[in-house]
């Protein structure tokens, strides 16, 4: 449990965790990046037990409190409930922590078994919410020719924010990525991206199709589900966007233009500062893997240094993976990197592996006189 709901418990400030963190327990999905919990106080109890708490007034959120870049504690107090916020019907779930036990005020337990939404509960359900339960949980929304409903009321950035990350962080991202384009939340908030989907591949290269349907497939090969990882997966490709063709590359510098847009788009949301560093890091640099066999190292050996390089063979393992050429270069990568480790250990050879010729200093007879 988190150290801030540890505090809640030894205050003894009854808590649950509700909505999306509820379905993360039930699902046994990673509570991240944010947990949201419902407590049975005041804003004051909070301020009391929590110092640092911030009241970010925003319309479902009474206060937050954040123990680390990559994660926050969102919550609301009892007392507002029902004002302002209702959330639908299969966000209703509770979750008591302390005693590992389930609420079920709206009897969801039978629609959450089967993973599926008919008709008849499409009317409730918004479009944002449809998207994690698609991307979290693996729901099958049925073709019914009703689609959920693009919310009247636009998000605010920081709730923009928040669905982007809890999307990119489930197990299901790329459903529930095409869902929300295809709902129109790309042209809504996140212009930069929609244009991808206008973008086409050498089919020689990129079989799986366009830019878009590229930077979709990458994320059916990640190992976990990182933010960072996830962010510069979905942003690895912006650039190509706006780069143009020279001397036979369809994309020239797209990774350095896409480093800009990423750039952008991530302070516009309000990413924190630390995760946007790194992340970027690794859309500037997601090609440099697949040319390690031809680059001297010297060239490279900043990037190689990078305590964000392992993440970097990720993105690269991914995106190459994406393009049904197998992971090949993923590997030959690896190797080098490990060798450019050993050798970098190694005082008698340079980070290129060659011996250092030592120069030795030449022996001179003394004799003692007299």
């Amino acid at each position: 449990m988190l150290a801030a709901l540890e505090e809640l418990k030894r205050a003894k400030i009854p808590f649950w965790y509700e909505g999306v963190s509820a379905l993360d327990q039930y699902y046994k999905v990673a509570n991240r990046p944010f947990i949201y919990v419902l407590v049975e106080g005041s804003l004051v109890d909070l301020a009391k037990v929590l110092p640092g708490l911030r009241f970010p007034g925003r319309e479902h959120i009474d206060a937050e409190f954040q123990p680390s870049s990559e994660e926050v504690v969102y919550f609301r107090c009892r007392e507002t409930q029902g004002r302002g916020w209702t959330p639908s019907p299969l966000f209703s779930l509770l979750y008591e922590p302390v005693l590992g036990k389930f609420l079920d005020p709206l009897g969801i337990y039978g629609t959450l078994r089967k993973k599926r939404v008919y008709q008849s509960e499409l009317g409730t359900l918004l479009g944002y919410e449809a998207a994690l339960l698609i991307a979290r949980y693996g729901f099958q929304m049925e073709p019914t020719g009703q689609e959920p409903a693009i919310e009247a009321v636009p998000l605010d950035v920081q709730t923009q924010r928040d669905l982007l990350a809890l999307v990119l962080t489930g197990k299901h991202t790329a459903p529930g990525l095409q869902f929300l384009f295809h709902a129109g939340y790309f042209h809504r908030y996140w212009p930069e991206l929609e244009g991808l989907k206008d973008v086409s591949h050498s089919k020689e290269y990129h079989p799986e199709g366009g830019v878009w349907d590229h930077t979709t497939e990458t994320f059916t090969y990640r190992k976990n589900q990182d933010l960072s990882i996830s962010l510069a997966l979905l942003l690895h490709d912006v650039g190509k966007l706006h780069a143009q063709t020279l001397e036979g590359r369809k994309f020239d510098k797209h990774a350095e233009i896409g480093t800009r847009i990423a750039s952008q788009f991530l302070h516009r949301l309000g990413f924190a500062e630390p995760l946007v560093t790194k992340v970027l890091f690794l859309v500037r640099n997601h090609m440099m893997p697949g040319a390690l066999k031809t680059l001297p190292i010297y060239r490279v050996e900043k990037v190689l240094e990078s305590e964000w390089f392992p993440e970097l063979l990720e993105v690269y393992r991914c995106d190459l993976s994406s393009t049904f050429r197998g992971p090949g270069g993923y590997y030959e990568a690896c190797k080098i990197y490990r060798a450019f480790l050993r050798n970098k250990k190694n005082p008698f050879r340079t980070v290129e592996g060659k011996k250092i010729q030592r120069i030795r200093e030449p022996f001179i007879l003394h004799t003692r006189r007299g």
